[in-house]
C-alpha cells in the first residue's frame, strides 16, 4: 500500500510540474480572498465504527467556519477557522498548489496522502466551490460545498487577468 502512495505522490508531483499559473496571479501577498461558513453535500463510506449503517450520502457543510485563501508569494495555502480552531493546509503537510486560472477564476489543490481537496474560487461572483476526497481519515467520505467570500483583496482579480 505505502509503494502505491509513493507512485501515486510522485506520479501528482510530476503533474503538477507542469500546471501552470501565470506568476503575476500571486502579485497580492496575504490574505487574497476571505470565505464563509461551507454548504454542501457528502458522500459518507462505510466504516465499521464510524458509519456501520453506511454508504449514504448526506447534507454537510461547516457551519460555523470561515475559509481563507493566502498568498505568500509563489506559493499558497487555505487556513480554516471553525469550532474545532484554526488550521492550514501546509501546517498540515499538504502540497497546495495552482491547477489553473482564468480571467476571474482560480482552481488550487490541496494534496496528502489520506485526502485531495480542490477548490474554485469565482472571483466575479464571490464564492468558492470545493470537493473533498478523504480516505485514510477517521471519517473516509467525498463531498462537495459551496461557500459565500465577502472578500477579494484589491488588484487580485486584475492580477489574474494578466
Amino acid at each position: 500500500m505505502n509503494a502505491f502512495i509513493k507512485f501515486n505522490t510522485s506520479v501528482l508531483s510530476a503533474f503538477l510540474a507542469f500546471a501552470h499559473v501565470p506568476s503575476s496571479v500571486s502579485a497580492s501577498e496575504g490574505a487574497v480572498v476571505r470565505c464563509g461558513a461551507s454548504k454542501g453535500t457528502g458522500y459518507y463510506f462505510y466504516d465499521e465504527i464510524m458509519n456501520p449503517k453506511g454508504p449514504e450520502w448526506s447534507e454537510d457543510g461547516i457551519s460555523d467556519g470561515k475559509l481563507i485563501l493566502i498568498s505568500l508569494g509563489d506559493e499558497w495555502d487555505i487556513q480554516f477557522d471553525d469550532v474545532a480552531g484554526a488550521f492550514g493546509y501546509r501546517q498540515d503537510g499538504a502540497e497546495v498548489v495552482p491547477l489553473g486560472s482564468t480571467e476571474n477564476k482560480l482552481t488550487i489543490g490541496a494534496f496528502r496522502g489520506t485526502y485531495t481537496d480542490v477548490y474554485t474560487f469565482d472571483l466575479t461572483q464571490k464564492e468558492v466551490v470545493w470537493s473533498s476526497h478523504k480516505i485514510g481519515t477517521p471519517i473516509p467520505k467525498v463531498a462537495i460545498y459551496r461557500a459565500p467570500c465577502s472578500f477579494v483583496a484589491a488588484g487580485f482579480l486584475e492580477a489574474l487577468q494578466d
